[in-house]
């Protein structure tokens, strides 16, 4: 009787655990957190999404959306000039629409959504990181999640919440969220990814193995792809657009790297790839898409040369996004004016104002008196020359008035300008650097370079991207009230 209790016993294990085998292959036992029932599987079952090669689009940082291939054109409802805070770009499983995701946590439609609240906002914090679409998800019936850069994951329109995120408070070290093509209204699963290459399951999902992980912040994205057997497979993208299968999924090939640089902006999918041979595409920050694996090669309609201004890439049923990079690519712009100086081009932006902090973090007027250096003809005069000259500055990094002299020129310096006496000095063509309080705090100066009508100006700015001549009116982050203009006569 023993004997036959055991064997009882034996098959009675082997029955439980193929159970538990065949329900986790198919999306997993709830009772043991691996995710939602067979049952529920087949109950609510969801769309898959269009082939995405001909529903992919790039996202520009200042709300521009730019059809790649054969794409058809999609209307937006936001846009941002000079401003770069459109970080991200998530469609519907169908490609007619989805959302653009500002900084803020501002959610704006594209397409055929219709406008819908994102239950999050943030005025003095731009910590919005990520949008996605839930795979049920229709313009009638829009869901979906905003990632935070601390990893909070806030769900939208008809979305439920999830359980079990991993969070970095006060870190912002989220890089990426991916749902799994297996969540359903009432069982949503999926993971974030750190910058450091970790991933993290929530909502049940089942755990991944075999992520690459990295000593810096270096990751940029994640997929995932349709699994071969009981591991999640899916792939990591760096900041050099090297693409790290996970899971037991195949190595694949890309057609693009950047090795030791911060290029590689999104990953996505190819929604329609052979079964067993994934594929889908790269986009790097400056507008070009690349294609990886099995995916076909698509033409970007529109690349930004020398800017890191492309915020993310979508297609249907899926979402990517970014941030700017703190360290700009060298930005050589020059016109009959002068030479335009960037506080953070890589040139100079590591060199030391004075010997006290960096120049990309304090030095806007040094660049701001290198452009006006470069404007009276002295080309050689750069922020680094400026920044190196140590007696010109106090044990803080402020410049001294002496130092503001420009050999050949009279140098004025006025507190508190009135706007008549500011429209004289630009009126007569002479340069005016003007010192603006920021409305966030702090403050930031800018060099108008010319009138534009009555009661405008031109402005060359050392943070903002490329922003050489742009309007005084225009809406960007560094601008606010002007308490002291230097003019230069």
């Amino acid at each position: 009787m023993r004997r036959h209790a055991v064997i009882a016993s034996v098959l009675a294990l082997v029955v439980v655990a193929g159970s538990l085998i065949y329900m986790w292959g198919r999306g997993g036992a709830s009772a043991f957190g691996f995710g939602r029932s067979l049952d529920s599987a087949l109950s609510q079952r969801v769309p898959s999404p269009v082939d995405n090669q001909d529903h992919l689009y790039v996202l520009d940082g200042w709300g521009g959306l730019h059809p790649v291939g054969a794409s058809p054109v999609l209307s937006t409802s936001a846009s941002w000039p000079n401003k770069d805070i459109a970080f991200s770009l998530a469609l519907f499983p169908d490609g007619t629409g989805g959302y653009v995701m500002d900084g803020w946590g501002g959610l704006h439609p594209v397409g055929s959504a219709h406008a819908v609240d994102s239950g999050v906002y943030w005025p003095h914090w731009i910590g919005a990181r990520e949008v996605v679409m839930a795979p049920w998800s229709t313009s009638a019936s829009p869901a979906g999640y905003l990632l935070d850069a601390d990893g909070g994951i806030h769900p939208f329109g008809g979305a439920p919440p999830v359980i079990g995120n991993a969070t970095w408070p006060g870190q912002g070290t989220a890089r990426g969220l991916v749902l799994s093509p297996r969540s359903t209204p009432s069982s949503v699963m999926g993971y974030t990814l750190d910058g450091f290459g970790g991933i993290h399951p929530f909502g049940g999902a089942r755990a991944v193995l075999g992520a690459a992980s990295f000593t810096g912040d270096m990751a940029r994205g994640i997929v995932v792809v349709p699994g071969r057997g009981l591991l999640v497979e899916g792939y990591t993208l760096d900041y050099s657009g090297g693409i790290h299968p996970f899971g037991g999924a195949p190595a694949v090939m890309s057609s693009a790297s950047w090795p030791g640089k911060d290029e590689a902006d999104s990953l996505v999918v190819w929604t329609s790839a052979p079964a067993g041979s994934p594929g889908g595409w790269v986009l790097d920050r400056q507008g070009e898409v690349h294609a990886w694996g099995s995916a076909p090669v698509l033409r970007a309609s529109q690349t930004w040369a020398g800017w890191d201004i492309a915020r993310g890439l979508a297609g249907a049923g899926s979402g990517g996004g970014s941030t700017e990079r703190l360290i700009l690519d060298a930005q050589p712009l020059r016109d009959g004016w002068g030479a335009y100086f960037n506080q953070r081009d890589v040139r100079w932006a590591s060199a030391g104002v004075g010997g006290t902090f960096p120049v990309w973090k304090i030095g806007c007027l040094v660049s701001d008196l290198a452009m006006v250096y470069s404007h009276f003809g002295h080309q050689s005069v750069s922020p680094a020359t400026i920044a190196a000259h140590g007696g010109w500055f106090d044990g803080s990094g402020a410049i001294y008035n002496s130092a503001l002299n420009v050999p050949g020129h009279t140098t004025v310096v006025v507190r508190d300008p009135s706007a008549a006496w500011i429209a004289a000095q630009v009126g007569a063509g002479h340069p005016v650097i003007v010192g603006m309080n920021l409305p966030s705090g702090g403050t930031h100066f800018v060099v108008l370079t010319g009138r534009d009508g009555a009661s405008d100006y031109f402005v060359n700015d050392p943070w903002e991207q490329n922003a050489m001549h742009v309007r005084f009116s225009g809406d960007w982050f560094t601008r606010g009230p002007i308490y002291e203009a230097i003019a230069f006569v």
